[in-house]
Parts: structure tokens; C-alpha cells; sequence
């Protein structure tokens, strides 16, 4: 496969539409420029319509900033946006607690939803999402989007490949350095509020759950909790996870391990020597070993370290499709838009994300949850 780690032009895809996606936004999220405002803006076939904002002066400047036409403000904001019939799609990347309301609500509104990881509080909740999307006609994905990346299709490919025989173990390692940490959430962040639905299980373990499904094309049903250790966060000690690890049992007597953390202390005398992140998913095999760093985010910087037990190691770095379908300097979120509007279009997606899938991950966070000791995270339900 190609090796382009250069973030230049940004082609569009050969297959265009005369009237393109018209997306609405709901909130004036940070990530909402990475997830979607960007990647739009090499989709020929996406428009961004409009954004919902409760605050209308922070609304106006993320419009403003943006290009986006149109802003809804004030407490029915949302509600507003999704009456719009000039809006098709929504992105919902709303704390954690709200996507299943307002997910419902866009799909009873006759919206396709792009829905932020994870994808909601409850196995129920997803199963009701996906349920009332089908009954509808309408498309719902999980933003699950280091998945579409073709370095995570990479791996999976070697894994499944036969190369270096039978799966025995994977290792997942996902963790913030508590100095970066610092930067990056504020003391109430909604990461850390029980109400809704936080925890570094919920926020960033879903991730390596996800990583170990796809590399070794493994359902998530399949993955056993086998036990689960959380270190509590001091927000709120009783329900909130600042970190998490936990063991799996998988088919086959393979087996599976997850780490995940918040902010990660540093080491040495008062932790004053600070850690690097932990982003490496390690798959184990019975002929050797592969580590891909930067699992997260490939678009940035990745590598996939192949090691046999026999012959020479080799460096892989996969920024592109072997077959030129994708443009250059995709991210993985560029890559999950790609398959969002295949999929809308009725066209087959390079990787899709099934219900199922986006379910028994839930599945998993629940029973995660479970083994640690803490409460679950409650249902949010629609008023």
C-alpha cells in the first residue's frame, strides 16, 4: 500500500452528487471542526447547513469562523434545527449523556445521525437507536473513525492473513500523560460527570475495544470481561473512572488486555518525570508479534511494527488505499464522512460500522463497569 503521510491537497472523490448532504450540527463542540467541518470541506457531495448553539454569542462566532450559513440559538435550539427540511443529516457530538435523546429526536425528525463516540449510555439505547433508524429508512452511525483509516484496515488485513498464524493475545494501551491532560480538560469537564454518562471507560474505552475487534475481525459478543480494575477519578471517587484495566477471554483460549487512562502520573520522585502517551494496539500470534502505534489517530503519525519469529521485521505505514479510491492526506475522520455518505447514497462502504457492532460494544462498557465496582452508567431518558 501507498505511504503518504503528507497532509496536502485534499482531492475530491471522482463520484460527486448535483445536490449535496446538508448537514446540521448540534452544539458548538471542539471537535465538531476535526469530525466534520473540515472533511467537508473536501466532500464535494457534504454541505454544513446549519449549527444549534443554546449560547447564541458562542454560536455566532463557531458560524462565523466556519462559513456556516445558518445558527439557531437559545433553548430550543436544537429542536429548531432538526424541524429545519433543509437539513438531511445530523452530527450529535454532545456529551455522552445526550445522544441518545437527541439522536432519537433526529431520526424522528427523518435526519440521517453521525453520532460521537460512544455512541451512547446504554446497549439499550444503541439498540433502540438503531431499531427506530431502520424503521425509519434513515442511516446511524457510530463516529467511531479510527476504524475507517486504511492503517487500521492494514493491520487487520496482516492479522487475518495467515501470516504469522493463530491469534494468541492482544494488548491495547490508551492513556493521556497527566501534563497533557491538564491542557486538554477542564475540572468540570463532562468527561467526569456521572450524570452524563462520563468515565474514562465510556470517553476512551471504547477505543481499544474497537481496535481489538477490527484487528482480529472479532465480534464484540465475544469479548468476556474477565475483570476489571478502576482507579477513581477525584471529581466524584464513588462513580467516576480516571483510569481502567481490564481482561478479556476470547474464542479460541485467546486472550485480551486493555489499559486505559485519563491522565497518566508522572514517574520518579513526586511523579515529576513526566510519561509519554500510551496509543499501541500489540497483537500477539503464534509466529509473532505486530504493534501498531498510534492506533487512535494514523493520519497523524503511525506504524506498524510486523515482527516474526522467524525472517526479518519490517515498518509498515499506511496512509492511503492501495487502490487510489481516497484522496491524499485523508484523516480518519475524512475517511469516516467518505463511508457516512456511501452509505446514504446507497453505495457500499469500504469499512462499515454494523449496529451490532456499535452495540455489543456497549455490551462490553456495561459489563466493564460491572467488574470494577461501579455503577453503571444510568439511561437518558427523553423529557
Amino acid at each position: 500500500m501507498a505511504s503518504d503521510p503528507d497532509p496536502g491537497n485534499l482531492p475530491a472523490p471522482a463520484e460527486t452528487a448535483s445536490t449535496p448532504i446538508r448537514f446540521g450540527i448540534l452544539g458548538a463542540a471542539r471537535i465538531g471542526p476535526n469530525a466534520l467541518l473540515k472533511p467537508a470541506q473536501s466532500h464535494p457531495e457534504v454541505t454544513i447547513a446549519a449549527v444549534a448553539c443554546r449560547d447564541a454569542a458562542k454560536g455566532a462566532r463557531y458560524a462565523k469562523q466556519w462559513n456556516i450559513p445558518k445558527t439557531y440559538a437559545g433553548p430550543k435550539a436544537y429542536n429548531e434545527l432538526l424541524a429545519d427540511p433543509e437539513i438531511d443529516a445530523v452530527y450529535i457530538p454532545l456529551p455522552n449523556g445526550a445522544h441518545y435523546a437527541w439522536s432519537i429526536r433526529a431520526l424522528e425528525a427523518g435526519k440521517h445521525v453521525l453520532i460521537e463516540k460512544p455512541m451512547t449510555s446504554t446497549a439499550e439505547e444503541a439498540r433502540e437507536i438503531f431499531a427506530l433508524a431502520e424503521q425509519k429508512g434513515l442511516v446511524a452511525l457510530e463516529a467511531m473513525h479510527s476504524t475507517f483509516h486504511p492503517a487500521a484496515q492494514r493491520v487487520r488485513e496482516i492479522v487475518l492473513s495467515g501470516e504469522l498464524g493463530k491469534v494468541k493475545s492482544v494488548n491495547v494501551a490508551f492513556g493521556l500523560p497527566a501534563w497533557i491532560s491538564q491542557f486538554m480538560f477542564e475540572k468540570n469537564d463532562v468527561r467526569f460527570d456521572y450524570n452524563l454518562a462520563g468515565g474514562c471507560a465510556m470517553d476512551m474505552g471504547v477505543y481499544p475495544i474497537a481496535a481489538i475487534r477490527n484487528a482480529i475481525g472479532l465480534e464484540v459478543a465475544s469479548l468476556e470481561v474477565a475483570s476489571a480494575t478502576a482507579v477513581p477519578h477525584p471529581a466524584d471517587p464513588d462513580r467516576i473512572d480516571r483510569a481502567m484495566h481490564a481482561t478479556y477471554n476470547l474464542p479460541n483460549s485467546m486472550t485480551a488486555e486493555t489499559t486505559i487512562d485519563f491522565a497518566i502520573p508522572g514517574k520518579g520522585p513526586f511523579g515529576l518525570i513526566p510519561r509519554l502517551p500510551q496509543l499501541t494496539l500489540s497483537v500477539h500470534l503464534e509466529g509473532g508479534d505486530i504493534e501498531f502505534f498510534n492506533f487512535v489517530a494514523p493520519h497523524m503519525y503511525h506504524s506498524i511494527k510486523v515482527k516474526p519469529k522467524r525472517g526479518s521485521a519490517r515498518t509498515e505505514k499506511v496512509y492511503r488505499y492501495a487502490d487510489g479510491r481516497d484522496g491524499k492526506g485523508w484523516t480518519t475522520y475524512r475517511y469516516q464522512l467518505q463511508a457516512f455518505v456511501d452509505k446514504i447514497r446507497g453505495r457500499k462502504p469500504w469499512v462499515w460500522i454494523e449496529a451490532t457492532t456499535s452495540i455489543t460494544e456497549m455490551e462490553v462498557v456495561e459489563k466493564v463497569y460491572e467488574k470494577s465496582g461501579l455503577p453503571p452508567r444510568r439511561s437518558q431518558q427523553i423529557v
